[in-house]
């Protein structure tokens, strides 16, 4: 009987992690750190990369290639996200070649299941960020590490410049490059072309150094967060992402089914054990060094920072699992647990980004001009995806004949469950104006106040109707054929 080829299996775990990437790419609204990207790339390159250091928190390399490939494919959800989600599948045979040199192809192919399916790595090569970049550049240099550690010059030279790019790409990249870097030392006993190769990666962050300190106050950790909750959220959101359907039971379940993998580790053959330590401690490394550094006053622990680790540890996972058929079949029921959960943001709106694109699509332009007062605040500029043409108030008043109060349902998400829109109990009433709608929708709450001529509002009483304790946004749209006008207008 004619064997299948051995690429097929890695063919078939490809696909179906390209599936999971890109059949629901549109699926959920861009949330609000994507609608900061758009609004970057929505301008010439220059202007571009000289917002960068007053608005984000990672280096250039990600908004360059993102502005090229949105001059292509444009700045839609599909168009934009695209760049993330080719990236994320190329994760998949990439990690097949880390596991493969580092250990072995089985475990190699193992690994690239894992990555296939992994809810993390799919939550982010669907957002239009610079994660799932980070995760691919960083996935290359594990495996240019493996070759090089066999003694391959060539793959060590690969090696630098993919240690070069990583730290352009994502600042948190450094430490799984120092990793890397500390390996070849050792292993390679501190040869002179090893040394020069670590010097790429170190003139890298060198020269983000002045942009780094510029951008030191843009990322810093979320404040309401706890610092004890978010070092345990961290290999939790790894593993399983962030909030799902029966988080519990199934953080618990994926928990159960790692712990197999790390237990079967100790029947690793000899040969193997090396590249499977060398996987496990670069993983590790990524974790842990952003917690000390916290613990010393320098605070951005967060877990999509840490997304570089999830290829190593995919392949130190691996090896435990490739061991025998124990392991396999923990391995086959992880990545089936994490597809399903992978899939759930976009099966349940509750469980997905703020949805923007929803509310927008409730407050299309009326014949009067429309006072929107909104919680959480977001600019008009970040609006524009989806609501183009509003402006912000002139004065103390605003002349309006409607008025939309809206309040996005932005708790939940990052493991704390399903989001939950404003409870509104009873409309509070406005002068001169009529309550003409209440919706309480899955990912928002709208109440829409009506008057039967327009009439100037202050706008103390407009943030008044804010739907909740955030302060809101008011934002004055106009009528209909103004906002059709400004629409067309490029700003």
């Amino acid at each position: 009987m004619r064997r299948a080829a051995p690429w097929l299996p890695l063919a078939a775990v490809t696909l179906a992690g390209a599936v999971l990437r890109f059949a629901t790419l549109d699926a959920q609204s861009f949330w609000l750190d994507e609608l900061v990207t758009v609004s970057l790339l929505d301008r010439g390159l220059g202007d571009a990369l000289a917002e960068i250091p007053r608005s984000e928190a990672t280096p250039y390399a990600y908004y360059l290639v993102a502005w090229l490939w949105g001059q292509v494919f444009g700045l839609g959800e599909v168009g934009l996200r695209s760049l993330s989600a080719l990236a994320g599948t190329a994760t998949i045979p990439v990690a097949y070649g880390a596991g493969a040199v580092l250990v072995s192809r089985r475990v190699g192919l193992v690994g690239a299941a894992l990555v296939a399916a992994n809810p993390f790595l799919v939550w982010y090569a669907q957002e239009a960020r610079s994660y799932a970049l980070v995760a691919l550049v960083g996935a290359a240099t594990v495996l240019a590490l493996g070759h090089a550690l066999r003694g391959s010059g060539r793959w060590l030279a690969a090696w630098a410049v993919l240690a070069g790019l990583a730290v352009a790409t994502h600042y948190f990249a450094v430490f799984l490059v120092a990793g890397e870097a500390l390996w070849l030392l050792v292993l390679l006993r501190g040869a002179r072309r090893v040394v020069l190769a670590c010097l790429v990666p170190g003139a890298a962050l060198l020269a983000h150094f002045p942009l780094l300190l510029e951008q030191r106050g843009n990322g810093e950790a979320v404040a309401g967060s706890s610092f004890a909750s978010r070092i345990a959220g961290i290999p939790k959101n790894l593993v399983v992402g962030y909030s799902f359907p029966a988080e519990a039971l199934g953080s618990a379940v994926a928990a159960v089914l790692v712990l197999v993998g790390l237990v079967l580790l100790v029947r690793v053959a000899a040969v193997e054990r090396r590249g499977a330590l060398v996987a496990g401690s670069l993983a590790a490394a990524v974790v842990l060094a952003p917690v000390l550094l916290a613990l010393v006053g320098i605070d951005y622990l967060i877990a999509r920072n840490a997304i570089v680790a999830v290829v190593p540890a995919a392949v130190c996972l691996g090896a435990g699992y490739a061991t025998g058929r124990l392991g396999l079949a923990a391995a086959g029921a992880l990545c089936v647990l994490s597809a399903a959960i992978a899939l759930a943001p976009a099966l349940d709106a509750t469980y997905g980004r703020t949805d923007w694109r929803g509310a927008a699509a409730r407050l299309e332009p009326t014949d009067g001009p429309r006072a929107i007062v909104v919680t959480p605040y977001m600019s008009r500029t970040l609006w524009r995806p989806y609501l183009p043409g509003l402006e912000e108030p002139s004065s103390a008043e605003a002349t309006v004949q409607e008025i939309a109060a809206i309040g996005l349902a932005t708790e939940g998400g990052y493991s704390a469950g399903a989001i939950v829109p404003p409870e509104v109990d009873a409309p509070r009433p406005v002068p001169g104006f009529r309550v003409v709608e209440v919706e309480r929708a899955p990912t928002y709450t709208l109440v829409r106040y009506r008057s039967d001529r327009p009439r100037r509002v202050p706008l103390s009483a407009l943030t008044g109707l804010a739907l909740t304790d955030e302060q809101p946004g008011v934002l004055r749209q106009p009528d209909r054929a103004r906002a059709d006008d400004a629409a067309s207008i490029p700003e």
